[in-house]
């Protein structure tokens, strides 16, 4: 008898199929899979229609499709692609949280995360979504900002531009992002930072030169960033050089006042605790860390000692 007519009974159907003989008899009287007719004994028979619409429903199944997605596909409610699609967005998820659970679990097989604080905390970040990964660093940032008129760009600064934790992060960014959690939350820090910026909008206030702190700081990459990585010694020839050109080469009769606020400025010293979030924020999202303050700040100290402002 040709294939495409022959009848099958539900035993043939699961030789066919490898289905167990029960599941395509629940899908039979689910009506998912529907019998062309009965035999003179009352057996349900089934079609190449029928065979081929439960091979199907094996297909969806085997992908991990429910009942009521297998049904929709079936009864033409939703198309096949549509189900994948959304499989694809859950599976998605779950992969990364499966990632990041792995990279906990590393954590701890390291041997250096024994105290129960420690894991616990991992645990905790391993259940987190990246969006409640982010939402973290955006409440920090709202809170520092609350009722301040900051510019957008400061706000998106301390949220890191919205760059969160990757899906499969070294141990150094699973380290930086937990240190990052904890000072996000402390309401010292939080207090610290609002201060800070406090300060920052105080003195753009008095200044007619707009972000003067980000120019300040591309200034400073540019000229002592880069002597420090030629290594340029702050004591050797075109040090003083590197100083005049961060203070826009200042004309000979002011240079001394210059350098002397500068050095007084310097003196003041730098709070570590900013400079370790910015650098904690870069370690985490796998973006090169900014200049370190205290590094470009030594080196500019002992640039402005006399003896290496003495020419050569």
């Amino acid at each position: 008898m040709d294939s495409s007519t022959a009848l099958l009974t539900i035993g043939e159907l699961a030789r066919r199929t490898g289905l167990p003989v029960r599941t395509i008899r629940y899908w039979s009287e689910v009506g998912v899979v529907t019998e062309a007719t009965r035999s003179a004994g009352g057996h349900r028979l089934y079609d190449a229609a029928g065979l081929a619409r439960l091979e199907l429903v094996a297909t969806m199944r085997e992908l991990g499709l429910g009942h009521a997605e297998v049904r929709a596909v079936l009864e033409r409610r939703r198309t096949v692609a549509e189900v994948a699609a959304a499989h694809v967005a859950a599976l998605d998820a779950q992969i990364t949280t499966l990632r990041l659970r792995r990279a906990v679990l590393s954590a701890i097989a390291a041997g250096d995360r024994e105290e129960q604080g420690d894991m616990d905390r991992l645990n905790r970040m391993a259940r987190l979504s990246a969006r409640e990964r982010q939402q973290i660093i955006d409440d920090f940032a709202a809170r520092v900002c609350d009722g301040l008129d900051a510019a957008p760009r400061l706000v998106d600064r301390l949220r890191g531009g919205g760059r969160t934790l990757p899906d499969t992060p070294t141990q150094e960014q699973l380290d930086a992002w937990l240190e990052l959690s904890e000072m996000t939350q402390d309401p010292a820090f939080q207090q610290f930072a609002r201060t800070a910026l406090e300060s920052s909008l105080d003195a753009d206030a008095r200044n007619t030169e707009p972000d003067r702190h980000r120019l300040f700081a591309q200034s400073l990459d540019a000229t002592v960033g880069a002597a420090l990585r030629d290594g340029l010694a702050p004591d050797a020839p075109g040090a003083a050089e590197v100083v005049d050109r961060l203070l826009d080469n200042p004309a000979p009769e002011h240079r001394a006042a210059v350098r002397a606020r500068l050095r007084a400025q310097l003196d003041a010293g730098v709070d570590d605790r900013l400079e370790r979030y910015r650098r904690l924020l870069a370690v985490m999202q796998g973006t090169q860390p900014p200049l370190s303050r205290t590094v470009a700040y030594t080196w500019l100290a002992a640039a402005l000692e006399p003896q290496a402002l003495e020419p050569r």
